[in-house]
């Protein structure tokens, strides 16, 4: 009887510690389950957090590229070469991130797939950031080309400017040459010459030649040029002679001038009509006695 309650005992012992060895053992299953379950749920919240922050970077990017576009097309029709430059430099900087972010997007497909969930908002979501870069990398390749074409136009533009300014200058050029010529003209025809001598320095001086009992003549023959002073028909208006009597030996068409001063003093050539005063010669040769 005793044997029979000895062995029933250890039976129930042994059953006991099975029990208990199924249940740590379905526990421990349990705790790694949970283990890899959190393991998963981390790396699946740690690629969202990635693809969230490369979508966040992707569409910075996006902003960035539309900033430049508005720096180019509000730059006018001016050479801002230091503009164009930053606007090249910013591009090339986010072509290179565009770069870093396709190489980044690439991995994480590849992750995705390697984990056969293609259909899942994951795969979507960078199928639609890949979409993005790609058309980043589009419009910013029409950002470089229109800031070539716009160095072509402003280069084309220049030239015309140069162009312009050359055929301006050649044309002030020869309208200052026209005007000049034309103020010369001018002031040859309105320039007079006038000589004030005795009777023999002015026939010394070649201006009054008289031969015995013949008339006297005036400016016939070779004549001392240097002689005469030359002066302005506009603005001449009067001729001090410094002599108390004086004969105009040249033929002045009367009512033209006066002789003024007193009748004992010098006398002075008041020229009151120059034009007619002028009409019939520029030479004027006054004799002092």
């Amino acid at each position: 009887m005793k044997k029979s309650i000895f062995f029933s005992g250890m039976a129930a012992l042994l059953l006991a510690s099975c029990a208990g060895n199924s249940e740590q053992n379905k526990i421990n299953e349990d705790s790694l389950k949970i283990a890899d379950l959190t393991a998963e749920y981390e790396e699946a919240t740690n690629f969202n957090d990635s693809l969230m922050l490369l979508m966040g970077d992707i569409y910075t990017g996006l902003d960035s590229i539309n900033t430049q576009e508005g720096l180019l097309y509000n730059m006018g029709t001016g050479d801002n070469a230091d503009r164009r430059a930053e606007i090249r430099r910013n591009l090339s900087s986010i072509k290179a991130r565009l770069a870093a972010n396709r190489q980044l997007l690439a991995t994480m497909e590849a992750k995705v797939k390697a984990a056969g969930n293609e259909n899942s908002v994951q795969a979507k979501t960078i199928a639609q950031l890949r979409q993005h870069i790609e058309s980043q990398d589009a419009k910013i390749a029409q950002l470089e080309s229109d800031l070539s074409q716009a160095k072509g136009q402003i280069e084309d533009l220049n030239n015309q400017v140069a162009e312009t300014e050359e055929q301006v200058k050649i044309e002030t050029a020869a309208k200052e040459e026209a005007q000049a010529a034309t103020v010369a003209a001018e002031n040859e025809a309105n320039t007079v010459y006038y000589a004030i001598g005795s009777n023999k320095e002015l026939k010394n001086k070649g201006l009054l030649e008289k031969k015995f009992l013949g008339a006297t003549k005036v400016l016939k023959g070779n004549f001392d040029a240097s002689y005469f002073v030359t002066a302005d028909k506009r603005t001449l208006k009067s001729i001090p002679t410094n002599a108390k009597s004086i004969k105009i030996w040249t033929n002045m068409p009367e009512g033209s001038y006066r002789i003024v001063g007193e009748k004992n003093g010098p006398k002075t050539v008041e020229i009151t009509d120059p034009a007619k005063f002028w009409s019939l010669a520029n030479h004027l040769i006054i004799q002092t006695n």
